[in-house]
């Protein structure tokens, strides 16, 4: 099946607590490699500048994620985000943005399976989001980048979603507890599903840290718990709920079961560094299982 993967490539820069490291990220390399090794044919939709690695490009390239001479940008330099997770506390600062997406770098006349869209920095237009869905048969949504702002420093703050009418266009959104707020006005996860399910939104996944994620399911809110496990590097975490997500229900068309799977191996995906999280565990099955056999509804609409 064909999956679109659009949002920044990166290169982030991530303060451990015992050391730091310079790695690839944002959603096209997480997400992506996700699908891919689900045997999806992956087109991510992203920019870099030409100070992206070539060894960096063909290794991506060798593991199903292929950039093309449209996805490079001639005069801006590639994304680049600080992150820290000391002392528990994830910071995040933008130290270079590269050019807007664009539809013509869509392939002419391709129709998707899946889009996951999933913006870091504004770089994706409600326009080009709207091209997209009509492109694709399922389109979920990650909105981090349409509900954060940065400084002149780029260190983010959250802002109110501005154009609401796109989430009437998503098959399914991803977000955060802050994110969804930000989308909807409601703080708490049920109320947020349910403004969501009044505009016609099927699927929603709310996460909350290591508390219960909030899953609606057509017209059911269910809750599931999440797997207690080390923390070691939360970056990527949400791109490989989102890859999982997606990758399971091209295979299952079954929400709340992917939703498991994809809760599983984000929550599993905290002990690995970077991108070691894509390389899932064989034990997310049975955790995803038990994720579902005790996933429970808590709201009917």
């Amino acid at each position: 099946m064909k999956v679109l993967v659009a949002g920044f490539l990166t290169i982030d820069t991530i303060q451990l607590p015992m050391r730091q490291i310079t790695s690839v990220g944002g959603p096209p390399s997480y997400a992506g490699l996700i699908c891919s090794r689900f045997g999806h044919s992956v087109t991510p939709l992203t920019k870099v500048g030409n100070d992206f690695p070539d060894e960096q490009a063909v290794w991506l390239a060798r593991n199903g994620i292929s950039l093309r001479a449209s996805d490079r940008s001639p005069t801006k330099p590639t994304t680049r985000f600080s992150i820290s997770n000391a002392s528990g506390n994830r910071t995040l600062a933008l130290t270079s943005r590269c050019e807007d997406l664009s539809a013509s770098q869509i392939p002419p006349d391709t129709r998707f399976s899946a889009s996951l869209l999933s913006p870091l920095a504004g770089e994706l237009s409600p326009a080009l989001l709207t091209e997209i869905s009509s492109r694709s048969d399922f389109t979920f949504l990650d909105p981090q980048g349409f509900v954060r702002t940065f400084d002149r420093e780029g260190r983010v703050t959250m802002v109110p979603l501005g154009d609401k009418s796109i989430l009437s266009k998503m098959d399914a959104i991803k977000m955060d507890r802050m994110e969804a707020e930000m989308l909807t006005g409601k703080s708490d996860p049920g109320p947020a599903l349910e403004k969501l399910a009044s505009i016609g939104v099927k699927k929603a996944i709310v996460t909350n840290g290591a508390e219960a994620c909030h899953v609606l399911d057509g017209s059911r809110i269910y809750q599931v718990q999440v797997p207690k496990v080390p923390v070691i590097d939360t970056t990527g975490a949400g791109d490989i709920l989102s890859g999982a997500t997606v990758s399971w229900y091209l295979k299952t068309r079954d929400f709340l079961r992917s939703a498991c799977f994809g809760i599983a191996a984000s929550s599993l995906s905290l002990q690995m560094i970077a991108l070691a999280k894509v390389d899932l565990p064989m034990s997310v099955d049975d955790s995803a299982i038990h994720l579902f056999s005790m996933a429970h509804p808590v709201a009917a609409l």
